[in-house]
């Protein structure tokens, strides 16, 4: 779990760390990616998520409406 630094062998431990990183990161985004497909193939899910991202735009209309008026 803890990753021990041992004398001289710094860049193969960040090196390992990094890969880890990186393989975690395409977990993630694989996994977001399956998450997305699956909620736009169910009507309801799809619903649901386009009903929670409307205050989300119409707050961001606001501010750039209220930003142009100066």
């Amino acid at each position: 779990m803890y990753t021990m630094f041992a004398a001289g062998d710094g860049a193969a431990v960040a090196k390992s760390a990094m890969e880890t990183v990186i393989a975690a990161m395409t977990d993630v985004f694989t996994l977001s990616g399956t998450v997305v497909t699956e909620i736009t193939k169910q009507p309801i899910l799809l619903f649901c998520l386009a009903a929670g991202l409307v205050p989300v735009g119409i707050g961001i209309f606001a501010r750039l409406k209220n930003a142009a008026r100066g």
